[in-house]
């Protein structure tokens, strides 16, 4: 028997599929490595726990890791996924809303900009979209519509001036917030 805990039904289901035939193999042949390599293949699957109780029983715990965002590459759709993979749209089967992420990055990039991000607290849940540039900078819009335009180097910088900017209320009618020259703040109304 293997009973696989952790995952919604219709998840669980693609998975026992594909463990199917460890059912049939003596628990004492049976290598952890090889259900392992079996469950490899879920690029959303974060902590892999196999437990194997004698005589005939795997308990196979699982998590599924933070979705963070989805990116289109060759036509077609990722997600990326707190764990540093980049996972097929069609090993997920429920998934939250998440932000559109643009350009030709490397997950490490998006990962530490996420980290910059969440460091200091900015709401990563209120960015509708990510755009990555080839010199290496992020753009990010806002569901509010802002757009902030980040610097290539000193980032972590730029986030600070932003989180200040936008804790003292000066953004009620700002469009853009540019902060891509060092030492200078430029700012575009929604009207301009």
């Amino acid at each position: 028997i293997i009973n696989i805990n952790g995952l919604s039904m219709n998840e669980k289901k693609a998975i026992e599929i594909d463990l199917k035939n460890f059912e049939n193999i003596n628990i004492f042949k049976l290598r952890e490595d090889k259900v392992l390599e079996a469950l490899n293949k879920y690029k959303f699957l974060e902590n892999i726990y196999v437990n194997k109780i004698i005589p005939s029983t795997i308990n196979i715990n699982l998590s599924k890791t933070a979705i963070l965002g989805k990116t289109f590459i060759d036509e077609e759709n990722f997600f990326i996924g707190k764990n540093g993979k980049l996972i097929n749209s069609n090993q997920l089967i429920e998934i939250d809303e998440v932000p559109e992420i643009f350009g030709d990055f490397k997950i490490n990039e998006f990962l530490n900009l996420q980290k910059i991000l969440n460091i200091h607290d900015l709401q990563v849940n209120k960015i509708e979209k990510y755009y990555y540039f080839k010199n290496k900078r992020w753009d990010l819009l806002f569901s509010d519509g802002l757009m902030l335009m980040l610097p290539s180097k000193d980032v972590e910088k730029s986030i600070k001036i932003f989180k200040e900017m936008s804790i003292s209320n000066n953004l009620i009618n700002t469009k853009i917030i540019d902060l891509r020259v060092n030492n200078q703040i430029i700012l575009t109304n929604k009207n301009e």
